[in-house]
């Protein structure tokens, strides 16, 4: 069964103090979920201090009266199995974890004691500057965090709204030490109060015991106030009607129009601005973004995002413009306001509104597992800005239309409410914005655009959506079938192999379906996959709006690249889904780019690799480490020049050859009978006459044990980064556990270390890393204020003290054993979770489907001494191969002997040595 997150009967009630409290009973999970929001978001900043809010929220894990050292609780809530963590926006500031829900009497005290009584010890400040200033650091060059600072300072100055919401160490360390944990302490006790705080907790645990819980936690909480909100407008009346040029970092092109409204966002029963949403983002044939695509002005859109407040709302239409795109920004807002004129005339026509209240009930009745801890977090912040009563309405669909309300949101879609934000490189600046140096201008629209707006022509090409064909008017259950809770092969040639599994877990008329060609002329060189990747994008360029209604109906698809060739995936409601997947199987095999577009295709590519090239360097590390694991994995790098030399008789010659010969495997999971799926696997057998090929190995570089092999990553970025990747000797059920059993024992102290003692970076952190199922472990640091050298000493220090002392974590073994047999013993979350699991373990041929339990059964007969002996053989260099990928930023590179060093990635894959896959 999924977990059913039904709330309407929710309990609600305020302790005397004022605390406000939503309880929801949640049936079949074995781990609760609470968030408390404080309305203490950066609005309530000091103007001398700005970001103070931030910072308190660092502080407040620095310990407590009853658990004074800092990070106990952190450590607490780890050890009943769950996380903890913290986010400060604008209005609120947001706690929240999770746990085992036998454990709450134990969390939520200490939950409730970090909150009432934090330490602040002053002489733990000043890291916590250091970590916040790092984060700020590492986001300088984030275009997101540029734009958002543009935006403050473009509003209203007297509006909470243009304050600067992160904090750095330069705005903290100007205030002396003794103020500033005066000032922490002045905030904390005005703002953390019963009166200004608002719980909410997800549980499987009788109503009556976690009240008593909440009672006993919270009742001693001092009652305060709640922080008033009584802001001015958000935009004086000079910025609106307003041109902002934006000049961003990445190769993009966008024109943003913000439409400047009160809070409407808060209107739950017709949602007017998820109706104007829905028709204005449309994708379909005669879409706004339909006759944009046709003219090559823009490559998507999308509507009714921006930034929203307790009386204040954005809503945006966002344009991935072309080159073309941005020369014709006056005619994409001229079909911008024909559209908002026709959404006008459907007013006139309610059953389009019907038709997405219908599509809302229908993902609301069927929704797969939603992540509990964000929606937690969104109802702490709702008994904020709703009654009791109102709260449990706001997921059901109970959409009711209403002309006049509207009417009355698109009366705000007006030229004099605009705000158009064009970013592109050749824009014009005449300003900096401070903190992250990006150049903008602000400038008022010109008068007579604004008058052409008011009256925009009618484009015969762009129509309102006609009904959709694929909304089913009924949507029944299969009854089950003996032997097909498992995968069972119903089909089998020379070149193909057909799996069926029927749901008997979920009990929902969902499914899954999964094709995927193996073609190795798609493999065969880099000018062969950067021809597949340009008519894998043609391809779905083509595909969008024909098959946008099916989306919208809740049939979705993706049809995507993978080392040894492509696959298509359709999800969602089974009703329908075999014609829709039938329909992309053919245009998969008809489909030929046109000549006129191959160009502009080709050169979204280009953008996108040259964008990925401008990625975080630990983000460029990574990737870089798939392309020197997996044999058929490219880099970004190397393709952008093949990309860039492919020609369309290539891309025809490369797309032929390959379907000559492929090899298909599929699979399809859900609510389907086994008749269907006979009937399907018969069609696929017709459909691709082809498949006669064999499959193609997913080959894993065969790092040397016990040796270190370097690789530098050049990038486009002051940090220096390392990722010191660490690859297991085999796939067997003992190194894989054992990876993934190290990984969770190094990774707190490794974290604590050389980021909060030592302060090596912003982003510091390990991972489980399997490469095609191959297990590893990887240590990654980047970092502002070291080069590589030192920080991958520092992390190989740290890896042979903690190998070689491993004595210490006897103490912690049960505890991460524990964590780590839940992982493992955890039933599938959703349906869409299961699908992917057997597939994967049909691609690993595993047809027992069960390595999980047999991983588990693994774990569980481990004992700590089979740990130390493991970790003795590692910290002495005798099973793992040793990959380090640096990036050297700003500092000197790291000096490494050229007989371990990896320059050409083509020669290096060529003279390899791999494990077979």
């Amino acid at each position: 069964m999924t977990t059913s997150l039904k709330l309407e009967n929710s309990s609600f009630f305020t302790l005397a103090n004022g605390l406000r409290v939503m309880l929801c009973h949640i049936d079949d999970i074995d781990t609760s979920y609470v968030s408390m929001s404080v309305k203490s978001g950066h609005f309530y900043d000091p103007g001398s201090c700005q970001g103070l809010s931030h910072l308190l929220e660092h502080v407040m894990f620095l310990g407590s009266r009853h658990l004074p050292k800092a990070n106990s609780v952190n450590d607490l809530i780890e050890s009943c199995g769950g996380s903890i963590n913290a986010w400060t926006g604008t209005e609120y500031a947001n706690y929240h974890f999770n746990c085992y829900s036998h454990s709450l009497k134990e969390t939520l005290p200490a939950f409730a004691d970090m909150l009432r009584l934090p330490l602040m010890d002053p002489d733990a400040l000043d890291k916590e500057i250091q970590a916040i200033d790092a984060e700020f650091q590492f986001k300088r060059k984030d275009d997101l965090r540029r734009l958002y600072q543009i935006h403050k300072e473009t509003c209203n100055p007297a509006h909470p709204f243009s304050k600067f919401s992160v904090g750095n160490a330069e705005i903290f360390k100007s205030v002396p030490l003794a103020t500033l944990h005066s000032m922490l302490q002045q905030f904390h006790q005005q703002y953390y109060v019963a009166s200004n705080m608002c719980l909410c907790i997800f549980s499987s645990l009788p109503k009556d015991e976690v009240k008593a819980i909440i009672g006993q936690s919270f009742s001693s909480m001092k009652a305060g106030s709640e922080a008033p909100s009584d802001w001015p407008e958000l935009y004086q009346a000079e910025q609106l009607g307003v041109q902002i040029n934006i000049v961003p970092l990445q190769a993009a092109r966008r024109m943003i129009v913000t439409f400047a409204m009160p809070g409407l966002h808060h209107d739950y029963r017709t949602k007017s601005l998820n109706y104007i949403s829905h028709l204005l983002g449309d994708e379909g044939e005669g879409s706004l973004l339909a006759f944009l695509k046709a003219r090559n002005w823009v490559t998507n859109l999308i509507a009714g995002s921006g930034i929203e407040g307790e009386d204040f709302k954005d809503f945006n239409v966002n344009f991935q413009l072309t080159q073309l795109g941005l020369e014709h920004r006056a005619e994409i807002l001229l079909a911008l306001f024909s559209y908002i004129r026709l959404l006008y005339a459907s007013l006139d026509d309610p059953w389009r509104y019907e038709e997405k209240a219908q599509l809302a009930a229908l993902a609301y009745q069927y929704e797969d597992n939603p992540k509990l801890l964000n929606v937690v977090c969104d109802y702490s912040q709702y008994l904020f800005c709703y009654s009791f009563d109102e709260i449990p309405q706001l997921r059901s669909t109970i959409d009711c239309f209403d002309r006049e309300c509207i009417e009355n949101s698109l009366s705000y879609m007006v030229p004099g409410r605009m705000r158009i934000k064009t970013i592109a490189p050749e824009m014009d600046t005449d300003k900096v914005c401070a903190h992250y140096d990006a150049h903008y201008q602000m400038s008022t629209l010109p008068e007579e655009m604004l008058n052409a707006l008011q009256s925009p022509p009618d484009i015969k090409n762009i129509f309102l959506p006609p009904p959709n064909p694929y909304l089913g008017e009924e949507y029944h259950l299969t009854l089950p079938e003996d032997g097909y809770d498992t995968p069972q092969q119903i089909f089998c040639s020379e070149g193909k192999r057909c799996w069926f599994a029927q749901d008997h877990q979920f009990h929902i008329p969902k499914g899954d379906i999964y094709i995927s060609f193996d073609s190795a002329p798609f493999c065969e060189s880099l000018t062969a996959m950067a021809a597949k990747r340009i008519w894998l994008a043609a391809l779905n360029d083509h595909l969008q709006s024909k098959y946008y209604r099916a989306e919208i109906a809740g049939l979705h698809y993706r049809i995507y690249g993978h080392q040894a060739g492509f696959s298509l995936h359709t999800r969602g409601f089974t009703n329908q889904q075999t014609l829709l997947a039938s329909q992309l199987l053919s245009a998969i095999h008809e489909f030929i780019p046109k000549p006129e577009s191959f160009e502009q295709l080709k050169s979204r590519q280009i953008q996108n690799l040259q964008n990925s090239l401008l990625n975080k360097p630990t983000n460029r590390l990574f990737s870089r480490l798939s392309v020197l694991i997996q044999r058929n994995t490219q880099a970004p790098v190397n393709l952008l020049k093949a990309v860039q030399d492919c020609t369309y008789e290539q891309l025809l010659s490369y797309r032929t050859e390959a379907f000559k010969s492929y090899y298909l495997e599929s699979f399809m999971h859900g609510n389907w009978s086994s008749e269907e799926a006979i009937h399907f696997g018969q069609h696929l057998d017709q459909s691709c006459p082809h498949a006669n090929g064999a499959p193609l190995s997913r080959a894993v570089t065969q790092l040397p044990v016990g040796e270190s092999r370097f690789h530098e990553v050049r990038c486009e970025h002051d940090d220096a980064a390392v990722v010191l990747y660490l690859q297991a000797p085999s796939t067997n059920l003992l190194d894989t556990a054992m990876c993934m059993i190290l990984e969770q024992m190094l990774a707190a102290p490794f974290f604590n270390v050389l980021r909060t003692e030592k302060q090596l970076g912003y982003v510091v952190g390990t991972g489980y890393v399997p490469h095609n199922q191959h297990p590893g472990i990887s240590f990654y640091i980047q970092s502002p204020s070291h080069g590589p050298k030192e920080l991958l000493h520092e992390m190989t220090t740290f890896l042979f003290e903690q190998l070689q002392e491993i004595e210490f974590y006897r103490f912690y073994w049960s505890t991460i054993q524990q964590n780590l047999l839940k992982q493992l013993e955890e039933r599938d979350l959703s349906m869409s979770m299961k699908s992917q699991r057997l597939w994967v373990s049909l691609g690993m041929n595993d047809l027992q489907f069960n390595r999980n339990t047999l991983l588990a059964e693994c774990v569980s007969k481990l004992t700590f001494e089979d740990i130390q002996a493991y970790a003795t053989k590692l910290a002495n260099r005798e099973l793992f191969g040793e990959l380090v990928l640096f990036a050297s930023g700003k500092f000197s590179p790291m000096e490494t002997d050229p007989s371990t060093t990896l320059n050409d990635i083509a020669e290096f894959k060529r003279n390899t040595a791999y494990f077979t896959a």
